[in-house]
C-alpha cells in the first residue's frame, strides 16, 4: 500500500460507538415537540406505529442496500396518526437523535484525526445512515472529531447504502482522489471492507476486538493508534 492522499473514515464502530439506543425517548421527544397531537394518540399508540414501520420499511434496508430516510420513516408515522409539527424536520430529526441515541468516541479517535491533518492529508465521513450529515455531524462535533473532517456523507443523502460502490466513488471525487489513494477505515468486512474494495478505494479494517482475523482487506490494524503508525509507515 501506498501512504494515502485522503482518507474516509466509517462512523460507528470507528469513530465513536453506540452505548444505547431508545426509540421510545425519542418518539417522546417529538410528541412534546409537537404543535398538535390529537385525541387518544399516546406514547404507546406512537411507539406501535414505529415498529410497524420499522418492520415493514427499515428492516429492509441491508437486504436491498437502499436508504431508508428518517425523516420519510418519521412522516410515515406521524402523518398516520395525525400529529403536526412547526418546526422543520431538521431539527426534530437533532432532537430525536439526542433524546433517543447515546454513543462515545473510540479511544484515540480524536487525536489521530488531528495527527492526520498535520501531515496535510484530508479526511471525510461516509456511513450507513438513515439520519442526514448535519446529525451524523452535530454528533461528532460533542467530541471534536468534526473539526477536521472535509464533509460528512451518508446513505440517507444518497439513497444507497453501503456495500454499494456508487457510494464509495461519489465520497472519493467529493475528497478530491483519485480512488486508489483513498483508504477506506471502518470495522465491517461486509459493507467497509467489501464497498471499499468493489470501488477502487484501499480498504483498512479496524478490526473489532471480538472479530476473528480475515485477509479480506488491504490492512488490519488494531486500534487508532495502530492506523497512525501504518500510515507513517509507507511511503
Amino acid at each position: 500500500m501506498k501512504r494515502p492522499k485522503g482518507i474516509l473514515f466509517d462512523f460507528g464502530g470507528t469513530l465513536v460507538e453506540e452505548v444505547a439506543y431508545d426509540p421510545h425517548a425519542g418518539t417522546a421527544a417529538l410528541l412534546a415537540a409537537a404543535a398538535y397531537v390529537p385525541p387518544g394518540v399516546s406514547l404507546d399508540v406512537a411507539a406501535a406505529r414505529a415498529r410497524r414501520v420499522s418492520a415493514v420499511v427499515s428492516a429492509r434496508r441491508e437486504e436491498f442496500q437502499i436508504e431508508a430516510p428518517w425523516t420519510s420513516v418519521t412522516r410515515l408515522i406521524h402523518d398516520f396518526l395525525g400529529v403536526q409539527f412547526a418546526a422543520p424536520m431538521s431539527e426534530l430529526e437533532v432532537a430525536f437523535w439526542d433524546a433517543s441515541v447515546t454513543m462515545r468516541p473510540m479511544p484515540g479517535a480524536r487525536e489521530a484525526l488531528a495527527a492526520i491533518a498535520d501531515v496535510g492529508i484530508p479526511m471525510a465521513v461516509l456511513s450507513n445512515s438513515s439520519y442526514g450529515a448535519a446529525t451524523i455531524r452535530h454528533e461528532l462535533a460533542k467530541y471534536g472529531l468534526a473539526d477536521h473532517l472535509a464533509f460528512v456523507m451518508v446513505s440517507a443523502d444518497y439513497v444507497v447504502r453501503k456495500p454499494n460502490p456508487l457510494l464509495f466513488e461519489t465520497a472519493a471525487v467529493r475528497l478530491g482522489v483519485a480512488h486508489e489513494d483513498v483508504w477506506f477505515v471502518g470495522d465491517r468486512l461486509d459493507t467497509d471492507v467489501a464497498g471499499a474494495k468493489a470501488a477502487g478505494l484501499r480498504a483498512v479494517w479496524l478490526r473489532p476486538s471480538s472479530a476473528a482475523p480475515s485477509n479480506d482487506a488491504d490492512a488490519t490494524v488494531a486500534d487508532w493508534a495502530e492506523l497512525l503508525a501504518l500510515i507513517h509507515s509507507v511511503g
